[in-house]
């Protein structure tokens, strides 16, 4: 790109200072809702910093020529551009380039039969080299894929700032193509020619930008190519910088720096290393994929880590085949979850001597301390994660009930932002959840048993009973829609694809976000010997603490037709004056199909052509989709969920009696 018409084009406009405002969340430092990212004092300030406030929602509008929108649903993984028009916030720009992007996600949507919400990017110099949006030359809108929460990749970044790392911007986009919502997007400032001159200075063009794909793991090669490695931006003749800073790297004396200062900036790296570490993304260098970062170098061949794509951030991904197989690990750790990582052996999935970038650089005792400087400043920034989880949620929370396309439901959404005292505290995408003892086996839902995963998933074990996210249905708000709510989203018109939640999503949802959280939490701040913060006390933990339990529960027994029930591990409890019975034993007794989702916490039920739907804690259930009342929520105790007896029998059309004097629930056929 010609830096100095790219730099006339910036200077001509109107440039409002954007500064970061902080607030004091639980006694620590953290970034408020309008806060953003602050330039570097060799960075230059750009005008397009102000779409990219934390917290911003903006409109981005493209109109496109129909034949070219549906031949890029058509075939996404060409990634091929299209000329278009754009309106971003109110700023109008022709001649644009519009493609999807991505790899795993990427193949992942394309391979599902429901779904065309793929993510995308915006060349905004793809036909006219000076043209720019404020200064921005690319942005890319992420998908949220396996993330319910739509908050990963946002967190993630914004903890890096608030410990100064330079990073990508960050954003919440409402996308229209030719005047129809296409969906709530993440809209993040790619690293391209804007980034780097924000962050680097006017003389970013003198260096050189590598992207990494798997297994770059940066381990010495003797004449080596490092294909996994592949220059976007600059010159580096026969990666020449790349292999003098990986041969620096490798022959760093055990405990000491070398010559390591020369080739890498420390800092980047150990705030890149540290990050994952704290907050579970291990869909990184931390992990087996060794990918999801980049590398730029200055002039002098000083490389500097950028970090890129979160999605995965807060425990999304299990490493080394703990929830997505394949993996291959030569893992020695005792590490077993992205909960309990040992902050002296940050990794998942691998072994420390396979990544040197940790190994090497953690190894010298002056990085060591450094390293846990920013491990505690990550520790204060999680502190006040629960109450910037909910600030956050409630900005977007109308606009993720209006996405029409969402792969998750609203449901999915709400519980992946809650504390769950039975939540994941393990793996990542959605195995950690814990489901009630009993509901281990469960059987897929119908249309699932013989669904193909997708490329590079095929290994995954999905949690038992997930159930897809059901299409949203109603009409579809007009570009000019003011309120998010307003719309639902019937897309049965849309051209080339249905964009409905994908089949089979909900399996891979990521586990509570919070719960991940403030697990996590806890454990570093144990690790590190500081106060531990109490985690919640919840619903599933006390049961329903405003009933009271009249009866020994061991007095208590169920017969259906006159033979006994058996409860093995949780007896029926009276609470309240109602009988409560773990679920899954008094519906296999029936004959009934049972499913667990440990995400949205439901438990659904098929018997005799009838549909039940119990969620923990809620008072209503569903019958065949009529929502009916009932006597006493259901409540989870020792991992089994119970629900009143008469409410399950009465709905089956089966006939109660008790016995008081034998403390008996009589179950007959009629």
């Amino acid at each position: 790109m010609n830096h100095l018409l790219r730099k006339v084009a910036v200077t001509a406009l109107s440039v409002t200072m954007v500064t970061s405002s902080f607030a004091w969340v639980g006694g620590q430092q953290a970034y408020a809702a309008e806060s953003t990212a602050t330039t570097s004092s060799t960075g230059v300030t750009q005008a397009y910093e102000s779409l990219f406030q934390t917290d911003n929602v903006i409109d981005v509008k493209i109109t496109m020529e129909d034949a070219d929108w549906q031949s890029m649903l058509e075939s996404p993984l060409d990634k091929d551009y299209k000329q278009v028009s754009v309106e971003v916030d109110g700023n109008k720009l022709d001649n644009v380039g519009f493609s999807t992007k991505g790899n795993m996600t990427l193949r992942s949507v394309a391979s599902m039969e429901d779904s065309d919400r793929y993510s995308f990017r915006l060349k905004f110099d793809k036909y006219d080299k000076t043209q720019t949006l404020l200064g921005l030359d690319k942005m890319v809108l992420n998908n949220n894929y396996t993330d319910p929460s739509y908050m990963r990749e946002i967190l993630h970044y914004e903890a890096l700032r608030s410990i100064g790392m330079d990073v990508p911007m960050t954003n919440y986009v409402n996308l229209y193509v030719n005047g129809e919502l296409v969906g709530f997007y993440t809209g993040v400032e790619a690293v391209d020619d804007s980034y780097l001159e924000r962050n680097y200075g006017e003389d970013y063009e003198d260096g050189v930008l590598y992207d990494t794909e798997e297994k770059s793991y940066l381990q010495y090669e003797e004449n080596g190519e490092y294909s996994t490695l592949s220059k976007d931006l600059g010159s580096d003749k026969d990666k020449t910088k790349l292999k003098n800073f990986i041969q620096t790297l490798n022959e760093m004396p055990e405990g000491e720096k070398g010559d390591i200062e020369s080739v890498l900036d420390i800092d980047s790296a150990l705030q890149y290393i540290a990050g994952n570490t704290v907050l579970g993304n291990y869909d990184s260098y931390n992990g087996d994929k060794g990918h999801n970062y980049m590398l730029y170098s200055d002039a002098t061949g000083k490389f500097t880590v950028v970090p890129w794509d979160f999605n995965m951030s807060f425990n999304g991904y299990s490493a080394g085949g703990g929830g997505r197989g394949g993996a291959t690990t030569d893992s020695t750790t005792t590490n077993t979850n992205a909960t309990n990582v040992s902050v002296d052996e940050p990794v998942l999935g691998i072994s420390m001597e396979s990544v040197p970038m940790i190994n090497n650089l953690l190894a010298v005792p002056e990085y060591k301390e450094k390293y846990l400087t920013y491990v505690n400043e990550l520790a204060d920034y999680l502190e006040g994660i629960q109450d910037r989880i909910t600030e956050l949620s409630a900005k977007i929370r109308p606009y993720v009930n209006a996405d029409p396309t969402k792969f998750y439901t609203t449901e999915q959404f709400e519980s992946n932002i809650v504390y769950s005292a039975t939540g994941d505290t393990g793996s990542g995408m959605g195995d950690g959840m814990t489901p009630p003892e009993g509901f281990e086996g469960m059987t897929p839902p119908e249309g699932m048993e013989g669904m193909t995963p997708p490329e590079g998933m095929e290994g995954m074990t999905p949690p038992d009973g997930t159930t897809p996210p059901t299409r949203p249905s109603g009409t579809v708000a007009d570009d000019d829609t003011t309120d998010p709510a307003a719309n639902t989203g019937d897309n049965s018109t849309r051209p080339a694809g249905n964009f409905a939640g994908g089949q089979g999503m909900g399996s891979m949802a990521s586990g509570s976000l919070t719960t991940f959280a403030l697990n996590r939490l806890a454990n570093l701040q144990e690790q590190l010997g500081r106060e531990v913060t109490p985690l919640p006390e919840t619903d599933e933990q006390q049961g329903n603490t405003t009933s009271t339990e009249t009866t020994d529960s061991a007095s208590i027994s169920v017969t259906l037709d006159g033979q006994s029930v058996a409860f093995p591990d949780q007896e029926p409890l009276e609470v309240s004056g109602r009988v409560m019975v773990p679920v899954n034993a008094i519906f296999e007794a029936l004959g009934a199909e049972v499913t667990w989702n440990p995400t949205a916490k439901t438990v659904t039920a098929v018997l005799n052509n009838q549909t039940f739907v119990l969620k923990i804690g809620s008072s209503t259930a569903t019958v065949n989709g009529t929502s009916v009342e009932i006597d006493s929520s259901a409540i989870i105790r020792n991992s089994r969920t119970l629900v009143p007896v008469r409410f399950i029998s009465e709905a089956l059309g089966l006939k109660v009696d008790w016995d008081q004097s034998t403390a008996t629930v009589k179950i007959t056929s009629q």
